[in-house]
Formats: C-alpha cells, structure tokens, sequence
C-alpha cells in the first residue's frame, strides 16, 4: 500500500482538525499513529500495522506528547514495557481533561 492509499483509507473523522491532504504519512508518522492508536477504527489500527514497522510504531508512541491512558497502558502491555518510558505517562489522577 502507498502514501496514497494509506491516507484516503483512514477514516474521517481522524482529520477533524487537519486537513487531510496536508498530512503526509512518512513526514508526519508520530502524529498519526498517535493519533490512529487514540481515536481510529480498528480498522484504521490495522492499516497502520500494515504500513508502518512495529518499531516506527513504538517509538511514535514513546514519543508522543500525549496518549489516552488506556492507549498507553494496552501499548505499555503490548511491547511488555513499563509505563513511565512513555513521555505521555503522567503519575497520579486523570488529568484536567479526563476528569
């Protein structure tokens, strides 16, 4: 599958405050798989196992400003690595937005 076809595949609504034809999949790959893995389908999720290496994949999601806590916890448990090592994890309560 190409950029092309990566990208007209995702669903709508992943694009709610971008536009989609700005995006490009390679230059911007920890924003949308941060993004697929918070808010897609599951078959967005598939698409984006399909396109990108797991390794592209987990290094995103250790990078990403900011995950929902169940997405970071299932990744966390996925590739058996401790929470803290994701910049998003943040100890204690559910944050502002959460409560």
């Amino acid at each position: 599958m190409d950029e092309t076809q990566y990208l007209e595949r995702l669903s709508e609504t992943l694009f709610w405050d971008v536009n989609r034809g700005s995006v490009h999949p390679l230059r911007h790959r920890r924003f949308l798989i941060a993004r697929v893995m918070d808010y897609g389908t599951r078959e967005d999720v598939r698409l984006t196992e399909r396109f990108y290496t797991r390794e592209e994949i987990l290094s995103s999601l250790l990078e990403a400003r900011s995950l929902h806590r169940k997405t970071l916890n299932y990744f966390a448990t996925l590739f058996q690595i401790p929470r803290e090592s994701f910049r998003a994890y943040c100890p204690g309560g559910p944050s502002t937005w959460e409560a």
